[in-house]
Order: C-alpha cells, then structure tokens, then sequence
C-alpha cells in the first residue's frame, strides 16, 4: 500500500539541534543566513515517497519476544536521493557549513514524513480491527535482516527504486524502515520512536518519553506518567498514591508489592528475594524497583493502607455532642503511622467529631531516621506537601462532620514527635540524624494557621507541644500532661510503642526521658507477612495442644497478613509451646519454612519464620533495655514505682500477658500497667481545655534530662540480657 500525501516539513529548531547549533554558538547568525538560503532549494529536491503492508515476523527476522509468525507492518519511506547528492556536492566544493545544513535538513524533512504516514496506518488498521503494540527498529529491537525482509515484501526495489546493500542499508540513505507490532487491542496504537530503548545515546533528537502506568486500585483505574529515571513508587506518591515502604524505597522490606498485568517489566534482584518464581511470573514487583521502560499496566494489592486502624481515643474522654454557637479547638497527633484529628468544643471539653487516617508520608519509609534521610535528599517538600494534604483533610472533615462554621474555631494544638513537627513547619532535618543531634526548634511554637498548613481555610493560630530532644518530641511531653507527671508525687512510668520505643520515668520533682530504636517489627515492618494494623491483618493469635493456630483478624475479615499484637502474641505462644528456646531458636518443624498461621484469600500462606522471631527479639530487646535503664539512673526499685502507662495504638491493644511473656516488661511490674490510649492526643485536648496547659508542658520539659543510650554501657549489658527469652 503507497502513502499518499505526503508532506515533508523542515523543523529549523530541529535542523540547528541536528548540528549542534545554539543561539549561544558563535557562528549562530552564519547558520541562519545559510538556512535562509538553502531551504527553498532543498525543498526542490525532497522526493517523498512510502509504502507499507501487513505480513508476519519469519525465523530469520523473530526476537526472544516476537517470535516468528508474529503478525507485523512492514514500511518504507524515504525523501529521495538528490537532496544527498546535493549535500555530497556541497562537501565537495568546500560548502561544509551548507552541506551539514542540507544533510539536516534532510533528516528533517524525513522524520516530518510521519506525521504524514501515522493517519493512514491508523486507517488501515481500524480496516482489519488490530491495533499496533510496539514500534521495532534494526538492529536494537529486531535483527538488521528485518530491513531486507521489508524491502523484499514491499518490493522496495519496483515501487521505490530502492536499492539494498550486503548489510541491509538502504539507497537512498534518507529512507527509514519501521516495523510495527500488531496487537488485537484496536485502541492501542504506539508508533513512536523509543528513545529510551534506542541504543544512540548521542543522538541530537533523542528525546526520553515518559511512560505511561496504567494503575488499577480499589476506587478504580487512572493513568500516569513517569518521568526519567523515576521509579513507579516514586510517580504514585507524585499522583497523590501511597503504599507502605516500610524500609523508605530501598528494596529491603518487600512491603510496596504491586502486579504487572500488562506489559514487560524484568524483575529485580530484589524481586527475586521476595517472590517465588510463579508469584513472578504473575507479574509481582517491588514499585520502590520497577523502573519501565514501555508502558504497563498494574494493579495495587495489598500495599495500600487506607483502611489502617487507628486509634484516637484517650482515657476519660467526653461523650460526642454538638454545642451550638461555642468555640471550638482541633486537637491533633501526628504519629509516624498515623494521625488523630479531633474536633473539641471550649471550654467544656466534649468531642465534636473525630478523623482518623494514615500518615502517607510512610510511603517514605517506616521510621522516623527514613524520612529525615529522605528529607535531606531534597524530598523535604514533598514530605511537608504530604503531611498538609492529610492535616487539611482531616480538620475539613471534622468541621464537616461537626457541623460548625471554620470561624468557630479558635485555635489547634499538634502533639507530634521532632521530625514530624520540622516536616511540617519545613524546617530542615539535616542535624538531627548525626551528632550532636540538634533540632531546630522543639520549643512551645505559636504560628498562624496559612503559615502551618500553606492554606488560607482557617484564620487561628497553631500550637505545635514542646518536645525535649530529637527523639524524645512533642508527643511524649504531650503524654506526660496528661498523664498527670507534673503533679504526681509518686513515680511513674510512661511507655509509648511504635517504630520508636519513647519512654519517661519520675514525677512532678524530677523526670528522666528515652528513646530506643525499637523497629518497625511492632507494626508489622520487616516480619515476613507483616503488615500495618488494616483489615484482616492477623491481631490476636493462640495455639492448641497441638500447636494448630486460632487467629483473630482486624474487622474479621479474611486473613492478609500479621501486624504488630499478633506478632507479640505469636512470639509469645511459641515460647508457652516450647517451639521456640530461650535463645531464639525455632523449632526444627519450622525452622526453614516458619510456622502456617493461615492462607491468605489468594492461598498464599501467612507464616511466622525463624528470621520474624529475631526481628522481635532485638525490637522487644531494646525496649526492655532502656526501660531497665531509666529505672537504674532514677535509683528506685520495681516496687517503687507507681503505674506503668502503656501509650499509642501498638500498647493499647497488646495482650499485657504476652507481652510480659515475652520480656518486653517486667513481671514485676504486670499489675501496674495502664493503657491510655492516644496519650499525645490527649495532651493536645489538655492544651485546649486547661487553662495553664502551656506553662505546665515548658515546666515538663524544663525537669526532664535525656538518657542517651547509643554509649551506655548498662543499656548495653540490658540489651543482650533481655535478647533471651526467659
């Protein structure tokens, strides 16, 4: 088939691109008067011409993916000869300047022929019902024979007076040869240049498209696009999109589980670790390291945490009401995890209405120490934007939910820990993950709320709650307000689960404060199947005489998963059945495959390895090491101390007995322990309600010391004592 109307058109943009040509370049205003004269003539010369026609791939023209017998589009266009003799010519007689210029020209006129030839191909194929899936060009797709193939099926040499040399180059030079890949998709119709795939790097066209992703998740299906060197994780979190990366995008957590449906994406060595060989061919990626190449299309699985559960209550918390015409406060937690927004009506103290979600900026890692790293990576503001979105979401939907007015709302209070605080006020993270570890600003700080929040919705200042050191923030000091540390005269305990293991030992006189690096094992972070707290993540686990499991899941939904209270309690029934030793062995049974706690829907199976019982050794480890610490540097005795209150999502809902039962507390301190709740919200409900608030959260932080336990001999003498499981 002959391409009729052809209309070659020089692009001078793209001519001066073609030989390195700049408005900088010296010789810039010669180029253009030799332009100006030369392309009338070249125009003259341009001989267009092109031919195509349906056929199939043979064995000497088939690849690794197209085998032979695949059904194809062979085309032929080309501008002719005299335009090359013409710049030869030029050469000749010492025209350099202007025999470049008409070689470029050339080029031009060339690649402009496609504009010309796509409408009529795109007819064509409409005709048979087929569409074209990939455009293939010699030799970096298919093999050079490709060339003779299409020029002995278009007879090239009859209809275009070609001719065609021993290594399968065209004469005229000035042709090109495509060959597209028919698909039975009628609506795809890819028939550009692949820049990317093509193996000429210094090329002056070259010009890197970006990949289309085609996302299929839960509330639907969208498209997006990635730009150079940017990851699928990386272009989901840009579209608004974020899925667990509990190890912060390194390929260490196998958390950010996505499948390929569509399209070729070779696994990584990574891949390779977290999926089997089926799971692979199913299509199963990392997103952290899938970098495409052509388009796919994928679809979002379990890594996605929007029905994570979230705890937002504290003790002694007032009955929802709507009072109509009072003020109002928003109270909010910012958890590395999640975030808490109430809505509080003044003075009174009642609840308005809650939110709960997660914290999406976790698609940057679990941990507070990824997401400063990310953060001086030059991702700070993208953390800030991240961050605002859901704060702006949250104090929407409680204002919705309440039914007031925003001029109603009088002033917010944030408990949050030190990096979230300087992620949210922009401030940089640079100083707090290397010695001396030095914040900004951990003060009470007051800011109006467009400053905060970079909106305009809300005209009441902001409170961020003071905190006491880089890891020991604003929501600790938050919890020991409310907690009642500034006036108790007896000594207690304050102990806050989560990546990070904060705690707090003393009363009104005198306060001692930590932090330990607990992991993110106690919210399902590097565990095999673990998982965030979301639907049907196995919460509460027990064994028979048998040692067969009987699990509970969260909202009773079938099994996904394990997160954080069922990783302590199975932890803490393999040591009740002896199939774990007191140094952390498994039993042989289950030492290489782990111990089945269920199938997930998919018929994959849920297990507890030999490497889970480690991680939450180290985790449960340092969390008992700096509590034994703290009680040592304060001087007192476990019969000394008063209460042990268990703060955040993980302690409130831990069984307390497992947990002594794995060491992570003492048993001497069992019948003292007090679960609270969301301690750091109820510090922030505090600094709305309570008239010295303020002043007694500076006096907290003014009678607290920190304990650092990267050098302290003790901690380290705890931390491979309490490794044992006795």
């Amino acid at each position: 088939m002959k391409i009729s109307n052809l209309q070659p058109k020089m692009n001078r943009d793209e001519v001066f691109r073609l030989i390195d040509c700049h408005e900088d370049s010296p010789v810039y205003e010669e180029v253009e008067e030799s332009y100006e004269s030369l392309e009338e003539e070249v125009y003259k010369m341009i001989e267009p011409a092109g031919i195509f026609e349906f056929s199939r791939l043979t064995k000497e023209t088939e690849t690794k993916e197209y085998p032979a017998g695949t059904p194809v589009i062979y085309l032929i266009a080309t501008v002719g000869r005299k335009v090359s003799a013409y710049a030869d010519q030029l050469f000749k007689e010492g025209e350099f300047l202007k025999g470049m210029l008409a070689d470029a020209m050339a080029d031009s006129c060339l690649f402009s022929l496609e504009r010309s030839w796509q409408e009529q191909i795109k007819e064509a194929c409409g005709n048979r019902n087929v569409g074209i899936a990939r455009r293939l060009e010699a030799p970096q797709d298919i093999p050079m024979e490709a060339q003779k193939e299409a020029y002995e099926v278009l007879r090239a040499k009859e209809e275009l007076d070609m001719n065609l040399s021993s290594g399968y180059m065209y004469d005229p030079v000035k042709s090109t040869c495509q060959v597209f890949v028919l698909t039975s998709d009628r609506e795809v119709f890819r028939t550009q240049h692949n820049c990317r795939a093509c193996s000429k790097l210094d090329c002056k066209m070259r010009n890197i498209p970006p990949v289309q992703v085609e996302v299929t998740e839960q509330s639907g299906t969208y498209f997006m696009e990635l730009k150079d060197k940017e990851s699928i994780m990386d272009g989901l979190i840009r579209h608004g999109t974020y899925l667990s990366a509990v190890c912060g995008g390194k390929g260490i957590c196998g958390k950010c589980r996505i499948r390929v449906t569509k399209g070729s994406l070779p696994p990584s060595p990574s891949d390779r670790k977290f999926f089997t060989e089926k799971e692979l061919e199913e299509g199963c990626r990392l997103s952290c390291l899938a970098y495409p190449q052509d388009d796919v299309s994928i679809l979002l699985e379990n890594g996605q945490e929007d029905s994570f559960e979230v705890l937002s209550q504290f003790q002694e918390q007032k009955k929802q009401t709507k009072t109509s015409g009072s003020s109002y406060g928003i109270a909010i937690d910012i958890g590395t995890t999640t975030i808490a927004v109430h809505l509080i009506s003044v003075p009174d103290g009642a609840l308005a209405a809650s939110h709960s979600s997660i914290n999406h900026q976790r698609a940057y890692g679990a941990d507070v120490v990824s997401r400063m790293l990310a953060s001086n990576q030059g991702k700070g503001e993208e953390l800030r934007a991240c961050i605002r979105k859901d704060l702006l979401e949250g104090i929407r939907s409680v204002i919705s939910r309440g039914g007031i007015d925003a001029d109603q709302i009088k002033k917010i209070a944030v408990g949050a820990n030190t990096t979230m605080t300087h992620l949210l006020l922009g401030f940089s993270c640079e100083t707090l993950g290397v010695y001396p570890f030095d914040p900004v600003d951990i003060s009470y700080i007051i800011r109006p709320f467009e400053e905060v929040f970079g909106d305009t919705m809300l005209e009441c200042p902001v409170e961020i709650l003071p905190g006491i050191s880089t890891y020991v923030g604003g929501d600790i000091v938050s919890g020991l307000l409310f907690c009642g540390f500034h006036k108790s005269e007896q000594v207690s305990v304050l102990i806050d689960l989560g990546t990070n293991g904060e705690m707090a030992i003393g009363c009104k006189d005198r306060i001692l404060v930590t932090s330990t690096a607990a992991g993110p094992a106690f919210e399902g972070g590097n565990i095999s199947c673990g998982m965030g707290s979301v639907a049907g993540a196995i919460c509460h686990v027990n064994l028979d005489q048998n040692n067969r499991p009987a699990i509970e899941t969260i909202g009773k939904q079938p099994p996904i998963g394990l997160c954080g209270t069922g990783v302590i309690e199975t932890t803490a029934e393999l040591i009740r059945t002896g199939l774990v030793d007191e140094t952390g062995l498994l039993d042989d049974e289950y030492f290489d495959d782990g111990l089945v706690l269920a199938l997930a829907p998919d018929g994959k199976e849920i297990s507890f390895t030999q490497k889970d019982v480690r991680e939450i050794q180290l985790a449960k480890s340092a969390v008992r090491a700096g509590l034994e610490t703290l009680i040592l540097r304060y001087g007192v005795s476990y019969e000394q101390i008063h209460k042990v209150y268990l703060a955040g999502g993980f302690g409130y809902k831990i069984d307390q007995q497992k947990a002594v039962a794995i060491g992570m507390i003492p048993e001497e301190l069992a019948g003292k322990i007090e679960t609270v709740g969301n301690s750091s919200l109820g510090g922030a409900y505090l600094a709305l309600t309570k008239e010295h608030a303020k002043e007694e959260m500076e006096q907290l932080v003014a009678r607290s010391e920190e304990i650092g336990l990267s050098t302290d001999k003790d901690f380290n003498e705890f931390y491979m004592e309490y490794m044992y499981f006795e």
